[in-house]
């Protein structure tokens, strides 16, 4: 069983001035660099948001330039991380990057839903990733949404950063796992996602964004 965004395509950004494309948008475009030091979630959040605006015209003031093209993407990740802003521990739980792009897109017009999967770090080696993350993750990309994920740390599963959020933009289940391919610092990023919400000892989880009905 297999899930896909609709429009793979529209992850890639490309820069105008060198014609080098990116898988998704990296943190290191942030002016500031305290910003491109602890900018993985208003990035994550960016590319989003970015998707559905260009996917679904009537979403599309929350990003009006709708083209990937990293001059306009970095502009919009500037003003994502007034929203979307990490604290002195950075951006740890999923409450606060929730309630920055609702916020966002509530200051435009847009009524967003989101979808929310918490993974607790006291059930570490009792989870099931076949019994609600599978169904979750796969549910999403079957609506043509991106999906944050926010991992703390990284257990059994070496490919992921501690600390850090990234997009979902496929995964499957083959031969027993689930696995994942993300955007992570612009670039194609594969892992076993189950693995890790099976050995994860911190918590972390997913979300991603509908129209509201």
């Amino acid at each position: 069983m297999r899930g896909e965004l609709k429009h793979p395509e529209l992850i890639e950004i490309i820069d105008d001035g060198s014609g080098v494309k990116t898988y998704g948008p990296d943190q290191v475009w942030y002016k500031k660099n305290r910003c491109q030091k602890s900018g993985c979630g208003p990035t994550a959040a960016s590319l989003l948001l970015a998707y559905l605006a260009i996917t679904r015209p009537s979403l599309q003031a929350l990003y009006p330039a709708r083209r990937m093209v990293r001059k306009d993407f970095a502009e919009l990740m500037e003003t994502m991380f007034t929203y979307v802003t990490p604290g002195i521990m950075g951006l740890n739980r999923l409450e606060p990057f929730v309630e920055g792009v609702l916020k966002y897109a509530s200051e435009r017009g847009v009524a967003l839903e989101p979808h929310v999967l918490q993974v607790s770090g006291i059930e570490v080696g009792r989870r099931d990733p076949f019994a609600e993350l599978a169904p979750f993750v796969l549910q999403g990309l079957e609506l043509d949404c991106p999906i944050a994920l926010l991992v703390l740390a990284n257990g059994q599963e070496s490919q992921l950063q501690n600390w850090h959020w990234i997009t979902i933009t496929q995964a499957e289940i083959s031969e027993g796992k689930l696995l994942a391919t993300a955007s992570d610092e612009g670039i194609v990023h594969s892992f076993d996602l189950g693995l890790w919400y099976e050995t994860t000892p911190l918590s972390g989880g997913l979300v991603y964004f509908t129209p509201a009905s």
